[in-house]
């Protein structure tokens, strides 16, 4: 991948920092551009039971979740294949104008159909922003930049998933749910004229398509399509959701495994089991999606008291990774896996029994944020770790692996809940809810496995990746 030219931002010798002159625009609309994408992830999260029940087709609910992740993943390796090929003006452009697209059909959906549609096109868009995006830091900014323009990017995911539930359900009670998607639209499209700037001064790459790229395309195809069938198949009959279990898993096992390290699916130590804990940690995070369905199917909460639940778990969160990032010195990746787990299981078992039991719903909600902070605590850690072990050459592949993985997982989970659900049918609701978050708690059982005493902390003698 070429670095700026003598033309672009990235070369200009000036000593600000990234909101200087010279780097404000494009700092101010990458921001944006992550808090549109984070918006679209988390504050929709609050309005889907809304959304579901008002275009009648409340059996999807999980499908709209499961959709975009699945496409996501082929968008996210095909943006990286297309940025090495064409360079980062082709991949940006085309991804935030697919991401517009999305939104828009959304805003407009008239029934259910029309409306998942709309986010297929939204996870695609959302993967090719996100790869472009880092590839476009490297290309602008200096290397003593790149730094705090990451920092700056946890704030862009932290803010939207603080706010962003609580302002969805306002949108949704105030105006309609096609408001939330509107909002998010204006916000893309303002970060993309910021970002024009920049983009246009860049030079245009030609590259070639390697035998490898076309192999991680091609698994990443076959990945993304078992994953959209095996949630698909827990719409259907369940002995035809359970044999499409069955017969999906395996593979998205096999089609997994080019597009991470090897020894991932074994939990190998090193990079691969980090990549490993990257998956279960994920699988942990889906079932922040059917706290809003909870809520309003247990204790017929609407849009805006969700989205303040929801809010709540982003600020355990932020707490569990900022108290994780003071003491990280202090403390081995073993430690923080295991104390993260702390947290993770006890919570989900708590949102099971007090949707059993019918006691105030807030403990469900502090429940589910016991769980983020554990997520929130071991997040950061699994991120960095992975990436400070990888060789130089190594760390987009890593990168690229984590994204993977962790999509991955949360399909895998959504799917995993929507069948128990589906399995339950026959029972009352708070019976339901108690099952499914006891079988998505147990999926935290591996990850404690992996990281169970006796574990020595991750080494660069550990690493072999291909």
């Amino acid at each position: 991948m070429q670095r700026g030219s003598a033309n672009t931002p990235g070369d200009r010798p000036d000593g600000g920092g990234i909101f200087s002159p010279t780097y404000l625009a494009t700092t101010v609309g990458l921001l944006m551009a992550i808090t549109a994408c984070a918006f679209d992830n988390t504050a929709v999260t609050a309005v889907m039971p809304r959304i579901t029940e008002v275009l009648g087709d409340t059996r999807s609910y999980s499908l709209a979740f499961a959709i975009p992740f699945a496409v996501s993943i082929v968008a996210m390796v095909a943006a990286g294949i297309a940025t090495d090929v064409a360079g980062v003006r082709l991949s940006l452009l085309s991804g935030t104008g697919i991401l517009a697209v999305g939104l828009a059909l959304s805003v407009v959906a008239p029934d259910m159909t029309v409306f998942l549609i709309s986010r297929g096109i939204q996870g695609f868009g959302i993967g090719a922003v996100i790869v472009a995006i880092y590839a476009l830091i490297a290309q602008v900014y200096p290397a003593r930049l790149r730094a705090p323009v990451f920092a700056a990017f946890s704030g862009a995911w932290v803010i939207p998933s603080l706010v962003g539930p609580a302002l969805a359900g306002v949108l949704t009670e105030t105006f309609s749910w096609h408001s939330v998607f509107l909002f998010t639209l204006v916000l893309l499209l303002v970060a993309a004229g910021l970002l024009w700037s920049s983009v246009r001064r860049l030079p245009v790459t030609r590259g070639t398509l390697s035998p490898r790229s076309t192999r991680m395309l091609l698994a990443a195809l076959a990945l993304s399509a078992a994953a959209g069938i095996l949630n698909y198949s827990s719409q259907l009959a369940l002995g035809a959701a359970f044999l499409g279990f069955v017969l999906v898993l395996p593979v998205i096992a096999v089609s997994i495994r080019p597009l991470v390290p090897a020894g991932t699916l074994r939990g190998r130590p090193g990079v691969p089991r980090l990549v490993s804990s990257r998956v279960l940690t994920d699988m942990v995070l889906a079932a922040e999606i059917y706290i809003p369905l909870l809520l309003a199917e247990v204790y017929g909460l609407g849009p805006t008291l969700t989205g303040l639940g929801l809010t709540a778990s982003g600020v355990t969160w932020f707490i569990g990774s900022h108290i994780q990032a003071r003491h990280a010195a202090h403390l081995s990746t073993p430690v923080v896996c295991r104390l993260a787990a702390a947290g993770m299981a006890p919570g989900l078992i708590i949102v099971a029994l007090t949707a059993v039991s019918g006691i105030h719903w807030a403990f469900a909600v502090a429940g589910w944020g016991l769980s983020a902070f554990g997520i929130g605590f071991v997040y950061p850690r699994i991120s960095s770790d992975a990436l400070e072990l990888s060789p130089p050459e190594r760390t987009g592949f890593i990168g690229s692996a984590l994204q993977v993985a962790g999509i991955t997982g949360m399909t895998v989970a959504v799917a995993v809940g929507a069948l128990t659900l589906a399995l339950t049918a026959g029972l009352d609701v708070h019976w339901r809810f108690l099952t499914t978050y006891l079988v998505l708690a147990a999926g935290v059982l591996p990850f404690i496995w992996l990281w169970r005493p006796g574990v020595e902390e991750p080494s660069p003698e550990s690493l072999r990746v291909r």
